[in-house]
């Protein structure tokens, strides 16, 4: 049976992005490929892959710099249990209010840390709506980065012009070829001396691999064609599909015209629906909070052989998961915050160290380019309501070197 795969670009907006497309024939071989911006994929999908609604044919890669990969560990006396509980498992990590993402578990089992998928609910829905509309209709959709191989002693790099997907346990990201001997250096740690590096389709000079730590017979090297071809050779049991509950993949009847006609049906609908949702968004809020609460009271009891639920049984969840202590920020929650203002410093910074008590809070040394850079930081964590202390601060190598010290 074809099979169209389909890659889109980072921080894909409808219309604009670019998507990658290949049709793979019944023999898995490549039989059209190429590329194409905003409106062009329904024409390119028209005359390629008609059959694209059949959501058992399509496969759908979103960039990893737009998915986050978080392996934790869920309670539960069976898969469905864990996955009702996934989102209070990886709240903490997030910076983003968890009501608003989408939280797509891979393979489950009991005792196991599970790999979890997270997105925001908005850009699944841009996503989704974007392909309905070039008439393609995805049975399996995931980060691009997962699909790269992953063995447990190995980091692989698949090389793509100016970027790098990397895999390792339990990580997949997009690294610019910048940071990439960074980024390297810490996930080879992480696996020990005996790790390997797999690069697929490149190489690192001999320079940058100095500053990975791995010896030259620690790597190993493969040729590859066009890199979605290689992603499309993945192996779908031990990816997490982000097609899962309100977005789980659902046949579209009527073919490759069914889009145009449920944008019109949506068009004549469109001014009763508006009345109709405003009259019961009152009463639909109320019911909707009710309802999630009892469901979430349930959930607690059952994992945990309770009656009593005192207080929010959400925030009860996240603390029995062993996370932060109630009414604190936490040590994930804290150096989420800091990653996101450091990233939004204009200047190159370097994070040298951190350091964590639930008394003290989070203590960083970083060096940052200048003290205005420091003040820059001071106040985007001062915006995200942290408290903020600079407990050294002094010229390094023509830079600033601080000690700072964090607390929710």
């Amino acid at each position: 049976m074809p099979r169209l795969m389909l890659r889109l670009g980072a921080h894909f907006v409808p219309d604009e992005g670019e998507v990658e497309w290949l049709v793979q024939g019944e023999d898995q071989a490549i039989v059209e490929h190429g590329r194409a911006a905003g409106g062009a994929l329904a024409e390119a999908v028209a005359a390629h892959a008609p059959w694209a609604n059949d959501p058992a044919r399509v496969v759908v890669f979103v960039a990893a710099a737009d998915v986050l990969l978080l392996s934790v560990r869920v309670p539960g006396r069976n898969a469905a249990q864990i996955r009702q509980a996934a989102p209070y498992a990886v709240e903490e990590f997030l910076t983003e209010d968890i009501d608003t993402m989408h939280v797509a578990c891979g393979t489950v089992a009991r005792g196991a840390p599970v790999e979890c998928l997270v997105a925001p609910q908005a850009d699944m829905a841009t996503w989704l709506a974007a392909l309905s509309h070039a008439g393609v209709v995805p049975g399996f959709m995931t980060s691009d980065a997962m699909a790269v191989e992953v063995a447990s002693n190995a980091v692989t790099v698949l090389y793509d012009g100016d970027v790098a997907l990397v895999r390792a346990p339990g990580e997949a990201a997009c690294v610019d070829r910048a940071n990439l001997p960074d980024v390297l250096d810490a996930l080879r740690t992480s696996l020990g001396e005996e790790a390997v590096l797999r690069q697929i389709g490149g190489a690192m000079s001999d320079l940058e691999l100095s500053r990975t730590g791995f010896a030259p017979e620690q790597v190993e090297a493969a040729e590859r064609g066009q890199p979605l071809a290689y992603l499309a050779a993945f192996d779908k049991g031990s990816v997490a599909n982000l097609l899962q509950g309100q977005f789980a993949a659902r046949r579209q009847a009527g073919g490759a015209g069914a889009p145009w006609r449920a944008v019109a049906a949506s068009a004549g609908a469109a001014g009763f629906l508006a009345l109709a949702l405003q009259a019961a968004q009152g009463v639909w809020a109320n019911h909707r909070a009710d309802a999630l609460r009892t469901e979430a009271t349930a959930l607690f009891r059952d994992i945990y052989q309770v009656q009593r639920v005192p207080g929010n049984p959400a925030t009860r969840m996240r603390f029995r998961l062993g996370q932060a202590p109630e009414g604190t920020a936490g040590f994930h929650r804290l150096v989420a915050n800091l990653g996101v203002a450091l990233k939004e410093l204009p200047n190159r910074y370097d994070l040298i160290g951190l350091s964590y008590t639930e008394r003290s809070g989070l203590g960083a040394e970083v060096v940052v380019s200048d003290y205005d850079t420091l003040e820059r930081l001071q106040t985007a964590l001062a915006a995200r309501g942290l408290a903020f202390e600079v407990v050294a601060a002094e010229q390094f190598e023509q830079r600033v070197r601080a000690n700072l010290r964090l607390d929710g």
